[in-house]
C-alpha cells in the first residue's frame, strides 16, 4: 500500500513538470511545476559557474585568462556601523565589461586574502557599467536584479566559493575578512 501512494506521488510530480498549455489562469500543478523549475536553473546556473570558475582557485589561472585589474587596488570590506563583512579583493577581466552577462564567464573574482599570502577564490562579481545598460530595466542573472552601485556599476555577487550566512547574492560576507591583506 504504501509503495502503491509513493507510486502515485511520483507520478503526480512529474506529471507536474510538463510545460502546460498557457492559459489566463495557473492550477495548483502549474504552480507547483513554476515552483520546481525556477531552483533548478539556479542550480544547473550555479554548477555552470562553479565548473567554470573552478581552475581560478589557483591564482595564476586567474592571470592567465586576465582577470589582472585589481579594482580599487584595495582587499573590501564593510565600513558602515553594521560591519556586514567583506568581498575581499576584485579581480577583474576588463575584456568582459560590456552590456552582456555570461554565467560561465564573470567580469569579477573576488580573492580573500590568507595568512599565507595566498589569495583564496571565494565568491564572482557579474558587472554591467551604467553606460553600457541601455535598458530602463536593471539587469538580471541568476533570477536576481543586479544593483547599481556608487561606482555607477550594475553588480551581483555570488558567493558560489564561501558560504555566506547572509545570502548567496548579497554583497557582503561576515565570514570573509582583509586581515591579511598586504
Amino acid at each position: 500500500m504504501r509503495r502503491k501512494a509513493l507510486l502515485l506521488t511520483a507520478i503526480s510530480l512529474l506529471g507536474a513538470c510538463t510545460d502546460p498549455a498557457t492559459t489566463g489562469t495557473m492550477s495548483a500543478t502549474t504552480a507547483q511545476a513554476t515552483e520546481i523549475k525556477a531552483p533548478v536553473s539556479e542550480h544547473k546556473d550555479l554548477a555552470t559557474l562553479r565548473a567554470a570558475t573552478a581552475k581560478f582557485h589557483r591564482f595564476e589561472e586567474a592571470r592567465d585568462a586576465k582577470y589582472t585589474f585589481l579594482f580599487m587596488n584595495m582587499c573590501m570590506v564593510d565600513q558602515s556601523a553594521q560591519q556586514l563583512g567583506g568581498m575581499g579583493y576584485h579581480y577583474v577581466n576588463t575584456e568582459l565589461l560590456d552590456d552582456q552577462l555570461d554565467v560561465a564567464n564573470p567580469e569579477a573574482l573576488l580573492y580573500e586574502p590568507q595568512a599565507n599570502g595566498e589569495l583564496r577564490l571565494v565568491a564572482v562579481e557579474y558587472v554591467i557599467p551604467a553606460a553600457a545598460w541601455k535598458s530602463a530595466k536593471p539587469p538580471e542573472m541568476f533570477g536576481q536584479k543586479l544593483e547599481l552601485n556608487a561606482f555607477e556599476l550594475w553588480a551581483l555577487n555570488v558567493w558560489a566559493w564561501e558560504n555566506n550566512p547572509s545570502g548567496i547574492y548579497k554583497s557582503w560576507n561576515p565570514r570573509v575578512d582583509c586581515d591579511y591583506a598586504a
